[in-house]
């Protein structure tokens, strides 16, 4: 990490080839920083026009893109001003949080186009360059008797344990595994890895500039989690091996009794406010099939990997292609002496060549030690996230009618990925036709190719089309009746997208969240659900981004933070959504989505919708940039606020003028 105290001295070797290697358009903006001077931007950022390494996030376009090349003696001109400040030592930084308009010029040379206005404070941000700025004043410090429980300690449950401390909050977060870290200490099958660009997907107020792969695998992403929890010290306040059983709104004292498991041992736990971080996708989907028992070899699921098993020199059938069954196809077609994929639907393949690949050692070096190449790099990584206000997922009608398309870019990344598929398979169209996805981009989430078609070429793996329908005693039997024998079953078969029906939630008048979320979930801004006051759930119904879970996690937790310091300035005891702002918000979000792939979603099988309604509950219509908008500062006209009985309204401070 970036350390204001060290010197280059005796690094002088690796600070020269590292700054020789760097882009130099993150060259020149890590240079005005250092050096607070704006005349370099006007001196050299037109000469650097057209020369952005432009890196957007898992979608590469095939064949590499042409870049302009920048004057080789202007680039060494850039880099030369660099060292000259870098090699008596790290340099005190004189711009570090630059004004509007020398940003605004900054992320068009980084990014090579103008970002649309409702993207800049959210770039600001999200790429690391201000820490999530409070809206909400901190008027009254929270007490210590005003208690918040966090259930989850994964990537979200982290989030808000840091940010309630910085915000001064008495919080305890409970975590039914022996580890931190959800997703990634639940996934632990071989293979399993991070699919979204790394300098995305981690916090953008602790980025990992040590990161050692472009998309890491599971255990470097848990480590990473781990020194989060440790820089910000909150290890003492997760309680592991702590299972929630119940929790009950009790109306007279407003406040959650939440009843748990820990170590064996009931606990009983109450807190004014819960924050519920379990996230979407929780409980292994076990596909319906006869006669599991007859079968004598293992049967592995995804989600519940049993790291004892060897399936070295086994035969293994792997039941399912979503991104966890193309990572284990990978994965085990280097040790396993013959594999079968058994495919139900194909999806889109998205070519990236930093899938398997290293960060340069260089390049690590340069984003620990030299000022803001991190935070530069993280923001190119972030420009889909930041453009196209439309989306990927728009249905463009005018686009249709004139082209039979879905939508301009829609159908340019559908188009690459078709090329791509067609340049890995050249001599064999069956297998060309088999991977062919008969529906638009997006009505499944694509699937970035780390090594699935590579595997799908070797001698020894078979993909086979079909349903898997039973087991018999030497293998497994396909809907169509074809039989495949095998050694063990693996099952990438995916999740329940249900919202937490195991879960016993009861708010006021006895109303459960099982009963609000049947037939459908919905929750206003995905985070509150009338009748449960104080009870705030992230990555709720309708939230999820085609941006990554990361940026998601921020916004949920900032308005969390923002709702519960409402709470403590204006001495409320309970708030909730009112009924008709909850169904206004829910109402226009099912009008959106018509309009998006995911509702257009032609043949498409997935875990978008809800399994027993039909209706999309995962995905938000909107843009990211517009969700951060509307979750910076809880609207309090959409809200209910409520004290105790005899609890009087809080008087604002009176301000004294005193004479000399």
């Amino acid at each position: 990490m970036y350390d204001p105290a060290g010197n280059f001295a005796e690094n002088a070797g690796q600070l020269e080839a590292a700054v020789a290697e760097l882009d130099p358009v993150v060259a020149l903006l890590s240079l005005i920083h250092i050096t607070g001077d704006q005349m370099l931007l006007h001196r050299y950022g037109p000469l650097l026009e057209g020369t952005q390494e432009q890196v957007r996030e898992a979608f590469v376009d095939f064949g590499g893109s042409e870049h302009k090349v920048a004057d080789p003696e202007v680039v060494a001109e850039i880099r030369g001003l660099l060292l000259q400040e870098l090699r008596g030592g790290r340099p005190e930084v004189l711009l570090h949080d630059p004004a509007t308009g020398l940003f605004r010029e900054m992320l068009k040379l980084a990014l090579g186009v103008e970002l649309p206005e409702a993207s800049f404070e959210v770039a600001r941000q999200h790429g690391g360059f201000v820490t999530d700025t409070r809206i909400v004043p901190q008027d009254v410090m929270p007490a210590a008797d005003f208690k918040v429980l966090v259930i989850g300690a994964g990537m979200v449950g982290i989030n808000a344990a840091v940010k309630l401390k910085q915000s001064g909050f008495n919080y305890t977060v409970i975590e039914s595994r022996h580890e931190m870290g959800g997703t990634w200490s639940i996934n632990r099958y071989p293979g399993a890895a991070v699919d979204t660009p790394s300098m995305l997907y981690s916090y953008s107020f602790d980025p990992n500039p040590s990161w050692t792969k472009y998309y890491p695998m599971k255990d470097e992403f848990l480590t990473y989690l781990e020194k989060v929890a440790d820089r910000h010290r909150i290890r003492d306040n997760i309680h592991l091996n702590t299972t929630m059983t119940d929790a009950t709104w009790d109306e007279e004292r407003k406040l959650w009794v939440v009843k748990a498991v820990r170590d064996g041992q009931e606990v009983v736990y109450e807190a004014n406010a819960v924050i519920q971080c379990l996230g979407m996708l929780t409980r292994a989907r076990w596909p319906d099939v006869s006669d599991r028992e007859k079968f004598p070899g293992p049967v592995l699921h995804s989600a519940e990997w049993d790291e004892s098993v060897d399936l070295t020199g086994k035969r293994v059938v792997i039941v399912g292609t979503g991104c966890s069954g193309v990572q284990l196809t990978r994965a085990l077609s280097e040790v396993a002496s013959h594999v079968t994929v058994i495919q139900r639907q194909p999806d889109y393949i998205i070519p990236n060549p930093q899938a398997l690949a290293p960060v340069p050692p260089l390049d690590i070096w340069a984003m620990e030690n030299i000022p803001y190449v991190a935070q530069w790099k993280r923001m190119q990584s972030l420009l889909s996230s930041l453009t196209d206000m439309r989306g990927m997922m728009g249905f463009d009608q005018e686009w249709h009618d004139r082209t039979g398309g879905f939508g301009p870019l829609n159908d340019a990344v559908t188009q690459m990925s078709l090329n791509y598929l067609q340049s890995c398979f050249p001599d064999d169209p069956e297998m060309v036709r088999k991977l062919t996805p008969p529906y638009p981009l997006y009505a499944k989430r694509p699937i970035l190719d780390c090594g699935y078609y590579d595997a799908l070429k070797k001698s020894h793996v078979d993909l086979i089309e079909g349903e898997l329908k039973a087991f018999d005693e030497t293998g497994v039997i396909l809907a169509d009746g074809t039989h495949v024998d095998c050694d063990a079953v693996v099952l990438a078969t995916g999740f329940y997208l249900e919202w937490y029906k195991d879960l016993n939630i009861t708010g006021r008048g006895g109303k459960t969240l099982r009963d609000a979320f049947t037939p459908y979930p919905e929750a206003y801004e995905g985070i509150l659900v009338p009748q449960f006051p104080n009870y705030l759930i992230t990555a709720g119904p309708n939230t999820g981004l085609t941006a990554n879970h990361a940026v998601l996690g921020e916004q949920h937790v900032h308005y969390i933070i923002e709702l519960l310091q409402m709470m403590v300035n204006g001495d409320y005891a309970a708030v909730e959504a009112k009924q008709d702002a909850f169904r206004d918000y829910n109402d226009r979000t099912e009008a959106a989505l018509k309009d998006t792939a995911w509702y257009r979603k032609g043949a498409a099988h997935g875990y978008y919708r809800h399994d027993d309604s039909g209706r999309i509950v995962l995905g938000t219509p909107r843009h990211n940039s517009t969700v951060w908008h509307d979750t910076r500062v809880p609207n309090a006209e959409h809200l209910t606020f409520e004290r105790r009985p005899g609890v009087p309204e809080r008087q604002p401070r009176r301000i004294e003028t005193l004479s000399i």
